[in-house]
């Protein structure tokens, strides 16, 4: 079966806690406490997506038994790069774990890309096009969302660094089962957060930088951010019913995803009958880590000794795109996908 094989993670040791958060930000800790953030890794000077992506991919590998010359691609599906475009953070990563052999580009589809990367690794190895593939997310925001500008909103202060990696093979214990994605009627807020200056329609000079335009910033009215609301919630309840019909599953044991305000998002997977418990955050003490998250969310449960069942979902939401994956782990793993799991940086007893 086409499936994963192995999860890998790599985080920063270093922590911040929520009162050096909130301070270096100009926010109070209610603010934070609020979205729940207890605290978050700090990247050192040697951490870059590259970087902390092929520590994360090295760990993945390790745990299939695989070593880099068995790796064939390798999907990039980080949001933040090292160095600005044509940098390809694929062949960063790909780099600094010394492969020359395997091919490599970028997924550029916000954090919904590790989905989207899935899928397509699961849909290239299915094709015999290649034999392993891995999917690495791996971010470090500080440098477009760090605490040297006063924050738009308290979700600001949110983002972390680290990587996760997953090596997609044919014969893993469990397979990528079916995918459905579903974009926002309107697509007018695709710009709402993110950098102004940098592109084509507002080129990147002296005046930007003075203003600030190259980093990111948040531009959402209210009624934006309700409406995206409704679609978020509606594009739930679309993809997991293709998941259901696809994967020929009628529930979910587990789900991995990442929402800044969970409760919205727990009602909705309520009313598809998938319980409260049926997922863990990792925004608490990691920050939310992009692209990174889902990965972390599973193979944390994993690894904490979770009974995250046979029937998984990963789903994630943006402004103007939502897409979900389901993993149906194979008979003989009762309790589990079966998938290998290792990593740095993660006091799992906070998940026990």
């Amino acid at each position: 079966m086409t499936g994963i094989r192995s999860i890998g993670w790599w985080i920063p040791e270093a922590r911040q806690d929520a009162a050096a958060i909130a301070r270096d930000y100009g926010l109070s800790e209610d603010a934070l406490a609020a979205i729940g953030l207890r605290e978050k890794p700090v990247p050192g000077e040697g951490d870059h997506p590259s970087t902390m992506g092929a520590r994360a991919t090295r760990a993945a590998l390790d745990a299939a038994g695989l070593a880099v010359a068995d790796l064939d691609l390798l999907i990039s599906a980080g949001v933040s790069k090292d160095w600005p475009a044509p940098w390809v953070e694929a062949f960063g990563v790909l780099h600094e774990l010394g492969s020359t052999r395997a091919a490599g580009f970028d997924l550029s589809t916000r954090c919904a890309a590790i989905i989207d990367a899935l899928w397509l690794a699961r849909t290239l190895v299915d094709a015999g096009t290649y034999r392993t593939v891995a999917v690495c997310g791996a971010e470090r925001f500080d440098y477009i969302m760090g605490p040297e500008r006063r924050p738009e909103m308290a979700t600001d202060a949110i983002f972390g660094a680290g990587a996760a990696a997953a090596i997609i093979t044919r014969d893993a214990p469990n397979r990528i089962a079916a995918y459905s994605n579903i974009s926002n009627p309107d697509l007018s807020s695709h710009k709402a957060s993110g950098p102004i200056a940098g592109g084509s329609r507002r080129p990147l000079d002296g005046a930007a930088l003075e203003e600030g335009l190259h980093r990111w910033r948040g531009q959402l009215t209210m009624r934006e951010a309700e409406e995206i609301a409704r679609y978020s919630a509606d594009a739930d309840r679309h993809n997991y019913a293709a998941l259901f019909r696809q994967a020929g599953i009628d529930g979910i044991d587990f789900v991995a995803c990442s929402p800044f305000f969970p409760e919205p998002q727990l009602r909705v997977l309520e009313e598809l009958g998938v319980a409260r418990e049926s997922t863990l955050f990792t925004i608490p003490h990691l920050g939310h880590v992009g692209a990174a998250d889902l990965l972390l969310i599973l193979g944390i449960a994993i690894a904490s000794g979770r009974r995250v069942g046979r029937r998984i979902a990963l789903s994630m939401r943006t402004n103007v795109y939502s897409n979900a994956l389901a993993i149906v782990g194979g008979p003989e793993a009762e309790d589990g996908p079966g998938i290998a799991v290792v990593g740095h940086g993660v006091d799992l007893d906070l998940w026990r």
